[in-house]
C-alpha cells in the first residue's frame, strides 16, 4: 500500500489487486493481532505479580474469548481505515482476487485483464508446513489459526524455537497453558546474540515452559489428549498435549502467481529473487516486502515501497545493501537489535570491542522491579564507532531507537557517553554501556 498510495497520489493509475484481507499479515494475523493478545498476557502476569508492587488483587483468569473478541475490533478498525483510503481514492482500484501473470505486462484477475508498463510484486508470505510423518492427520495450529482459538487448550507443544514461537510460548504460559518447545536447533531464537539467547531461555524456562532444543519431531498422531509428537534426535520420547502449534517460518505466496508465464525468477524456496533496487530479473517487474526473502518485518517492507517511490518519482538510485534493519521480539521483556552482530563485525575485520551492562543496575529498571536483561554494544576498539547493538530487557523495542540512529549517523561509544539522558528512564542503559569503556 506504500507504493500504491504514492504513485496514485503523483497522478498515476494504480491497481491493487488483493486475495485476502486489506494489511496483508501484520495487520490481519502478525504484528498487530499478536502484539495486541500479547499485552493481554503481560497485564494478566503483572496483575498476578500485584503482590510484590504492594497492591492487593485476586487471582486474575484469562477470558481468550474477550481477548479474541478486542484483536479483532481493532484489526476491523484497521481494516476499515485501508478501505477507506482506497474508496477515498480516485486514482487506486482495488481487485479482489488472486493475480496470475499472462504475460511480463499483464495479469489477469478472476474475468478481468490488468496490463500496466510496471507490475509490483508484493503477495507477501504464509506459515509453512514442514513434510512431518503424520501431521496432516492433525488439526494443527499456525501462527494465523492461533489467533482465532476462544477457548484456552490445557496443554500446547510448540514445533520452533524462533521468534513466533516463543512469543506465542510466553503468550498462552501466561494465560495458563501448559507450553513445551521442540526446537531442532541447539537454542532458541538463534537470530539473535547469543547471551540474548540465554537470558531469554532462562526468563521463559523460569515462567514454567519446558524447552527442549537439539531435537526435532519425527511423526505426529492424534491421541486421546489431543496430540502426540514422537521426538527425533537421540532417544525417542513421546510427548502429549492439547494442541500442536507448528511454528518453524515462513514460505512465500508465490506457487499462484504463474511467474513462469511472465519469466521472474524464484530461488529454491520460491522466492521472487531481485537486486539490490528490488528490480527483478524481467524489466518492468519489482518486488517488495517478505515474498523476496530476506528480513521479514513490516518495517522492511514499508521501506521497500518508500524507497521505490523515491526512485519513481525523484530518479533517485536507490539500493537496499547497507540499509540497517532494526527489529524486536515482543516477548517479555523483549529483545532488540540493530547492526552487526559480534561475530558477523569480526568477519568483516573489525577489531571488535563489547561492552555489556545489565538492566539491574538501571535505576529505572530497579524502581519498576523489572530486572532481567542486558545492554551489548558491538564496537570498533580503533575509533569506538558503534557497530551493533543488541538488547534484552523492559521496553527493548523502543530504547533501541537511540542505537538506531548512533549507527546510522557513525557514532561512537564516546558520543553515547556524552549524550545527557534523562534520569530515572530505561534509556540510561545505553549510556551506562558506552560508560565502560574507559
Amino acid at each position: 500500500m506504500t507504493i500504491a498510495h504514492t504513485a496514485s497520489a503523483n497522478g498515476w493509475s494504480v491497481a491493487v489487486v488483493e486475495s485476502s484481507e486489506l494489511g496483508g499479515t501484520c495487520n490481519n494475523w502478525g504484528c498487530i493481532p499478536t502484539k495486541t493478545m500479547i499485552h493481554s498476557a503481560r497485564v494478566m502476569h503483572f496483575v498476578s505479580q500485584a503482590a510484590k508492587y504492594g497492591v492487593k488483587t485476586s487471582s486474575p483468569m484469562v477470558d481468550l474469548a474477550a481477548v479474541v473478541a478486542r484483536k479483532d475490533n481493532l484489526i476491523t478498525k484497521r481494516k476499515n481505515g485501508s478501505q477507506a483510503s482506497i474508496d477515498k481514492n480516485p486514482n487506486l482500484t482495488l481487485f479482489a482476487g488472486t493475480a496470475a501473470f499472462e504475460a511480463s505486462n499483464r495479469v489477469r484477475v478472476g474475468d478481468e485483464i490488468l496490463e500496466a508498463d510496471k507490475i509490483v510484486i508484493a503477495t507477501g508470505a504464509r506459515p509453512f508446513i514442514p513434510p512431518v510423518a503424520g501431521l496432516n492427520t492433525v488439526d494443527y495450529l499456525t501462527s494465523t489459526t492461533i489467533l482465532d482459538l476462544k477457548e484456552l487448550p490445557a496443554s500446547i507443544i510448540i514445533m520452533g524455537g524462533g521468534p513466533i514461537a516463543v512469543e506465542f510460548a510466553q503468550m498462552y504460559a501466561r494465560f495458563g497453558s501448559k507450553v513445551t518447545i521442540v526446537e531442532l536447533a541447539p537454542g532458541i531464537l538463534s537470530v539473535v546474540e547469543p547471551e540474548l539467547a540465554l537470558e531469554a531461555h532462562r526468563i521463559l524456562e523460569r515462567e514454567n515452559i519446558t524447552i527442549l532444543t537439539g531435537v526435532g519431531i519425527g511423526s505426529v498422531a492424534a491421541s486421546e489428549m489431543g496430540v502426540a509428537v514422537i521426538l527425533s534426535g537421540g532417544a525417542s520420547q513421546r510427548l502429549e498435549a492439547a494442541r500442536l502449534l507448528v511454528a518453524v517460518g515462513r514460505t512465500p505466496n508465490t506457487d499462484m502467481l504463474q511467474l513462469e508465464q511472465a519469466g521472474v525468477n524464484r530461488d529454491p524456496r520460491g522466492f521472487v529473487v531481485t537486486d539490490d533496487a528490488m528490480r527483478t530479473n524481467v524489466s518492468g517487474i519489482w518486488a517488495l516486502g517478505d515474498v523476496a526473502g530476506g528480513p521479514q518485518f513490516t518495517s522492511r517492507a514499508w521501506h521497500d515501497g518508500f524507497l521505490l517511490g523515491r526512485h519513481w518519482f525523484k530518479g533517485e538510485q536507490i539500493s537496499t545493501r547497507k540499509r540497517l534493519m532494526p527489529y524486536a521480539i515482543f516477548i517479555d521483556p523483549e529483545i532488540a537489535s540493530v547492526g552487526m552482530r559480534e561475530q558477523e563485525a569480526r568477519d568483516a575485520g573489525h577489531n571488535v570491542q563489547v561492552l555489556q551492562f545489565p538492566f539491574a543496575w538501571v535505576g529505572r529498571a530497579q524502581a519498576i522491579d523489572e530486572l532481567d536483561g542486558l545492554c551489548k554494544l558491538v564496537i570498533d576498539a580503533k575509533d569506538g564507532r558503534v557497530l551493533g547493538g543488541h538488547l534484552i530487557g523492559p521496553a527493548a523495542g523502543e530504547v533501541v531507537h537511540e542505537l538506531i540512529a548512533a549507527i546510522r549517523l557513525s557514532a561512537t561509544a564516546y558520543d553515547l557517553q556524552d549524550m545527557l539522558h534523562i534520569h530515572p528512564t530505561l534509556a540510561e542503559v545505553i549510556n551506562s554501556t558506552a560508560l565502560t569503556l574507559k
